[in-house]
C-alpha cells in the first residue's frame, strides 16, 4: 500500500480520496485464496468504486477489461491475486468495510487515506486498525519533480506512469474544449496498472485548473 500514500493536493479533495486494498498474506493465507478475494471484489464493485483493478490483469476499471474479466482473472489465479480500488466517498469504504467485516473472509484489508478520516470510519465500522503506515514525505533531487498543481495528479498513480506530459496535455484539451472534464480524467486514469487512480477527483481538479491555464499550444 505504500505507493499510495504520497498523493498530493488539498486538503478538502483528499478528505475525498480513498484507495482499498485487498491483500492475501503470502505464505500464511494465499493459498486458496482466489474466492475470497473474488467474494471481496465484488464488494468493491457494489459500492460504486471510482477505479479498481486485479494483480491478476494489470489493467483497470477504464483501460480494457470489464469487471466480469477482472472477477474471472482473480478466480484463476487462486493463490496469488490482489485487489485495489479506489473510492471518492467516506460513506461507500464505510459501507464496504462493515461488508467485509460481515463476510469475515480472514483476508487483510488495508484503507488509504487522511489519517483522521480512516480512523473514524474505521471506528464507526467496528474496527481497531493494528498497524498504520505513514508517508514522511518526498525527499532528495525534489527539483526535478514537476509541480505541484501537475503533481495532485501524477501522485494518484504511485508507481508513477501517468506522466506530466499527458496530465499537461488533459488540461489544454479541457481548456480548448477539446474534451469533458471526466473523458479527459478517464484518459489520464487509463495507464495506472494498480488502478488506484481516482478520476472522480481528477475531474474536480481539472475544472478547478482550467480556467487559470495557460495554452500556448493547441
Amino acid at each position: 500500500m505504500t505507493h499510495s500514500l504520497h498523493r498530493e493536493g488539498d486538503l478538502e479533495k483528499l478528505e475525498r480520496d480513498f484507495c482499498v486494498f485487498i491483500y492475501p498474506a503470502r505464505g500464511f493465507n494465499n493459498v486458496g485464496s482466489g474466492p475470497k478475494v473474488s467474494k471481496l471484489f465484488e464488494i468493491f464493485y457494489g459500492n460504486d468504486a471510482s477505479n479498481c483493478s486485479s494483480t491478476s490483469l494489470r489493467e483497470n476499471l477504464y483501460s480494457k477489461v470489464t469487471p466480469e474479466e477482472m472477477l474471472e482473472a482473480i478466480k484463476k489465479d487462486a493463490d496469488s491475486a490482489r485487489a485495489y480500488a479506489t473510492f471518492n466517498s467516506r460513506e461507500k469504504v464505510k459501507n464496504l468495510l462493515i461488508q467485509m467485516k460481515k463476510a469475515d473472509l480472514g483476508i487483510s484489508i488495508m484503507v488509504s487515506g487522511m489519517i483522521d478520516k480512516v480512523r473514524e470510519i474505521t471506528a464507526e465500522a467496528g474496527l481497531d486498525p493494528h498497524t498504520i503506515n505513514l508517508s514522511l514525505g518526498v525527499h532528495g533531487r525534489t527539483d526535478l519533480l514537476p509541480p505541484p498543481d501537475i503533481r495532485q495528479f501524477t501522485t494518484m498513480c504511485g508507481h508513477a506512469v501517468v506522466s506530466p506530459h499527458l496530465v499537461r496535455q488533459a488540461i489544454r484539451k479541457v481548456k480548448t474544449g477539446r474534451r469533458s472534464l471526466w473523458d479527459a480524467s478517464v484518459e489520464l486514469a487509463k495507464p495506472c496498472a494498480c488502478g488506484i487512480f481516482n478520476p472522480h477527483r481528477s475531474a474536480e481538479q481539472l475544472r478547478d485548473l482550467a480556467p487559470i491555464y495557460t495554452v500556448s499550444r493547441w
